[in-house]
């Protein structure tokens, strides 16, 4: 198993050192052999070494995450590039008039991007537009799942019709900042205040619902309004964090909304929960028969996947994002350091 991770010391072996240009590191992803780095430049190192293998300089910050398709990495930043990604050389670019950073989604030959308040389709191979619609400003990255796009704007889910753009179907949530997710031919919504959803993705009807907002999260939805209301900024470190989710192969879902939960797609029925001492969970990642949990102090554990039961703690670094394939995981720090470290982890 191996792990990437800035600190020291740390449980693991050391393996490789990464240093880059600079500390804003935002996102990154693997495939078998290569593994892509974003501190707001695009860096491809080696997997097994951190050998680097090309470098990609942006114009500037952006939150974008990659996405690996068919050879290629597709990502925004200000406009849609597509890159090489055994080389990194460019291959196409499509702007807008609108700075964009939204992440992509890439199928059946096709990326779908948010630029200002439009959707844009673009054929994979050349970057030439094949259709745009208005969507408003979107927050988070569009969900493909078939034939069907979604995303989520203000309280209200759309479906469209990836070959033309027309809405086919919309869903009213009651809450603004809506993740989706695709879960097998369903469509998973989570709001703001921990109401959790599995739609139909043809029809957007719901199949089961289950309420995992903590009272804390409800008051402070309910203060959020007020604020809004009268127009006074919340303060800052009462906003509320975010649900993570996470679906495994097989349909389940994991969630984390202050305790984790792992669900049985068919009905919403918890399978088991787990909370560790009190610390709400974070990040979190599955990897064969174990789940990594991350909670908000920088705790990382790992737990059974068949019964939540603790297995290990983890001594990582402070935040960070982790990753997981079928042969190891990779975690990558969010600090102002600039070094990533890799470490080889005794298998548990």
């Amino acid at each position: 198993m191996f792990l990437a991770a800035c600190g020291s010391p740390l449980d693991g072996e050391f393996l490789w050192q990464f240093e880059t240009k600079k500390a804003h590191m935002q996102w990154a992803d693997f495939d078998e052999q290569r593994f892509y780095l974003c501190a707001d430049d695009v860096y491809c190192l080696e997997k097994e070494t951190g050998r680097l293998l090309w470098e990609f300089e942006t114009f500037g910050g952006h939150s974008s995450a990659p996405v690996i398709f068919g050879g290629r990495l597709f990502f925004q930043c200000g406009g849609l590039y597509a890159l090489d990604a055994a080389t990194g050389a460019v291959l196409w670019e499509f702007w807008t008039k609108n700075w964009a950073t939204v992440s992509p989604v890439v199928g059946a030959g096709r990326v779908y991007a948010s630029a200002g308040k439009r959707m844009y389709c673009i054929d994979a191979a050349t970057g030439k537009r094949l259709w745009s619609v208005k969507s408003g400003s979107l927050k988070y990255a569009p969900v493909l799942i078939g034939s069907s796009l979604f995303f989520s704007r203000d309280e209200t889910i759309f479906c469209l019709d990836t070959s033309n753009g027309k809405v086919l179907w919309r869903f009213k949530v009651g809450s603004g900042r809506v993740q989706l997710l695709a879960a097998g031919e369903n469509l998973l919504s989570v709001g703001l205040e921990g109401l959790v959803r599995v739609h139909t993705a043809k029809t957007g009807k719901v199949q089961w619902q289950l309420d995992i907002g903590t009272p804390r999260t409800r008051i402070l939805k309910k203060f959020g309004e007020c604020m809004k209301t009268w127009k006074v900024q919340l303060p800052f470190g009462t906003g509320i964090r975010p649900t993570r989710f996470f679906v495994l192969p097989a349909g389940q879902v994991l969630i984390s909304a202050g305790t984790l939960y792992f669900m049985n797609p068919e009905n919403g029925v918890p399978l088991w929960t787990f909370k560790q001492k009190q610390l709400p969970v974070g990040e979190l990642r599955a990897l064969g028969n174990q789940v990594f949990a991350r909670t908000f102090r920088g705790e990382m554990f790992c737990v059974s996947l068949h019964d939540g039961a603790l297995i290990r703690q983890l001594h990582l670094p402070d935040g960070g994002l982790l990753l997981t394939d079928t042969n190891g995981a990779i975690f990558v720090p969010s600090s102002p350091s600039r070094e990533v470290v890799c470490l080889s982890v005794p298998a548990l």
